[in-house]
C-alpha cells in the first residue's frame, strides 16, 4: 500500500495494486471558486497529482461535509465512474449537485474498496456528528487510521485495533481558543502511542493559510518539519512524502 500526502493540506493518494483512492481531494488552487469572505485558501504549491494519476482513481472517500474536504469542483475533475465512499448527508448534497457517481454510504459494517477493506468510526468531538474516521486495510494485513480532525481516545481503546500509519492532524486549532478543532502535535503523538503506529503522517496542514472571517475565530500552532521522536516514531508533514506499507 502506497500513501502520498498529495498537497500541501489535506489530500490523500492511496494505491494498492494499481486501485487508486483520493481521500478529501482539493484540486485547485483556490478552495472557494470565487472571492469569499467566509472561508478561502490559497495554494502556495500545486497539488502533488499529474491528470494521469486522476485518471487512475477508482475510489473516493470523503470523510465531511465541509468545503475543504467536500470540494465539488474537484470531484468534477474526476471519472464518473469513480465511487464515491462517504455519510448519507454528504450523499444527499451530491444528489442535488447532480452528480451520478455510485455513492456508498458509511455503516458499521467494512466495505470492500477494490482491494482494500474500509472500517469507518464517528470522528471525535465536535464533528462526531458530521465526519468519520477511518482504517483501511490490505491483504496482507497492513493498516492505516485516518482521522482529519479530532481523534476519539475512549473509541480507539474500545476498538483495540492498531496500524502501521496514522494520518492525523498537528497543528492546533482552537475556536475563539477554546474548542478544539484539530488536534496539537503533542496529542496526535499520543493517538499514535496508542494506535502502534511506527509513522504519522499529518494532515489538514498550515492551518494559517485560511483566510476570510472563519480564519479570524481561530487561534491556531503550526509544526513544520520532518523529524523521529524517541521511541522510534516517525513524523512525515511535507507535500509529497510517501510512505509504502
Amino acid at each position: 500500500m502506497r500513501v502520498l500526502k498529495a498537497d500541501d493540506y489535506q489530500t490523500w493518494l492511496i494505491e494498492e495494486d494499481n486501485f487508486s483512492v483520493l481521500v478529501d481531494p482539493w484540486l485547485d488552487k483556490r478552495l472557494n471558486p470565487h472571492s469569499s469572505f467566509i472561508l478561502q485558501r490559497e495554494r502556495e504549491e500545486p497539488s502533488c497529482l499529474s491528470e494521469k494519476d486522476l485518471n487512475k482513481v477508482k475510489a473516493v472517500i470523503i470523510t465531511a461535509p465541509f468545503v475543504d474536504h467536500l470540494h465539488l469542483p474537484s470531484l468534477k475533475k474526476l471519472n464518473k465512474d469513480v465511487q464515491i465512499i462517504t455519510t448519507s448527508r454528504v450523499k444527499k448534497t451530491l444528489e442535488k449537485k447532480g452528480f451520478l457517481n455510485k455513492v456508498t454510504c458509511v455503516s458499521n459494517d467494512p466495505i470492500e474498496v477494490g482491494p482494500l477493506k474500509l472500517s469507518t468510526y464517528p470522528a471525535g468531538f465536535p464533528y462526531n456528528w458530521s465526519s468519520f474516521c477511518f482504517y483501511l486495510e490490505n491483504d496482507k494485513g497492513k493498516r492505516l487510521f485516518q482521522e482529519s480532525h479530532i481523534a476519539n481516545l475512549s473509541l480507539i481503546k474500545k476498538i483495540n485495533q492498531t496500524c502501521d500509519l496514522a494520518l492525523l492532524t498537528v497543528d492546533s486549532v482552537k475556536l475563539f481558543g477554546v474548542l478544539k478543532l484539530s488536534m496539537s502535535l503533542e496529542q496526535s503523538i499520543k493517538v499514535a502511542s496508542l494506535l502502534g503506529a511506527k509513522k504519522l503522517m499529518a494532515t489538514g496542514t498550515s492551518p494559517f493559510l485560511l483566510r476570510g472571517l472563519v480564519r479570524k475565530l481561530l487561534l491556531t500552532e503550526s509544526k513544520q518539519k520532518n523529524y523521529s521522536i524517541e521511541g522510534g516514531l516517525q513524523i512525515l508533514y511535507e507535500r509529497g512524502d510517501e510512505v509504502t506499507l
